[in-house]
């Protein structure tokens, strides 16, 4: 059972304030003596908010997923994956993947220098594929580059050319809240998510490509980005459920 579903079977929207028949919206509270509706206090129910935190992980459905197209780009100075994938009324498809990956006289130059020229590489890697069909993709997603931990300088730097090249557009999506929305936790170091884990959940969604060489990767750099993708298509379809019901409750 979804928080959702749990707060709706309490009569409660995502918010706790609105109750529902059936599927209609309506207002609890009895008009006042000038038609206006009365301010009252949402009562509590005793164990709702144990009972949320206790709600058993449920994958994803593919009606959670809003229909969009997206590029998303697991970036680094080393390894840039990156995936076209479209979400409709027929489901979730893959239609292109690739790797972004600076020759080995790039890679072999030490330090800062070659850490601006890797960026260099990448920077002209990406403006490739937002060419033809990506560049009218309804958004362009990376990941958002983490505070602490690994890879932090090659994550912002790779990050900063998928920014460039998108005049900003582009939308981070942070990591951990991906593998928290669709494996259902984010990982800790005594209880890590594996790579393992993000590739049995990106191929219960996805149809891994059949030509699995360099026309169409198919490696953890690529699952991470598609695992990006889905993580925003979920957040994009909450977003427009919660803009609909504000809408109908405004006009109620």
């Amino acid at each position: 059972m979804t928080i959702r579903s749990l707060l709706e079977h309490f009569g409660l929207d995502t918010a706790g304030r609105d109750i529902y028949v059936g599927d209609r919206l309506v207002d609890p509270a009895p008009p006042t003596a000038n038609g206006a509706p009365m301010k009252t206090a949402q009562p509590s129910i005793p164990g709702l908010d144990t009972a949320i935190r206790h709600v058993p992980f449920q994958p994803p459905t593919l009606d959670q997923f809003a229909h969009a197209t997206v590029q998303a780009y697991d970036q680094s100075l080393a390894n840039t994956g990156v995936v076209l994938l479209k979400s409709n009324e027929l489901g979730l498809h893959l239609l292109s993947t690739a790797m972004i990956r600076p020759p080995a006289e790039i890679l072999d130059i030490p330090s800062t220098d070659g850490n601006f020229a890797r960026a260099e590489y990448i920077s002209s890697g990406i403006m490739q594929h937002r060419r033809g069909y990506a560049s009218s993709v309804d958004a362009v997603l990376y990941e958002r580059p983490p505070v602490h931990g690994q890879r932090i300088e090659s994550i912002l730097l790779a990050g900063r050319e998928v920014h460039r090249a998108t005049g900003g557009r582009a939308i981070m999506v942070d990591n951990r809240h991906a593998k928290k929305l669709l494996i259902g936790r984010a990982g800790t170091k005594q209880n890590p998510v594996k790579k393992a884990h993000v590739k049995e959940m990106v191929e219960a969604y996805l149809t891994p490509p059949k030509d699995q060489g360099k026309n169409m990767p198919w490696n953890e750099h690529i699952r991470d980005a598609c695992m990006l993708a889905l993580a925003w298509l979920l957040d994009e379809k909450e977003r427009q459920v919660q803009s609909q019901a504000q809408f109908l409750a405004a006009a109620a």
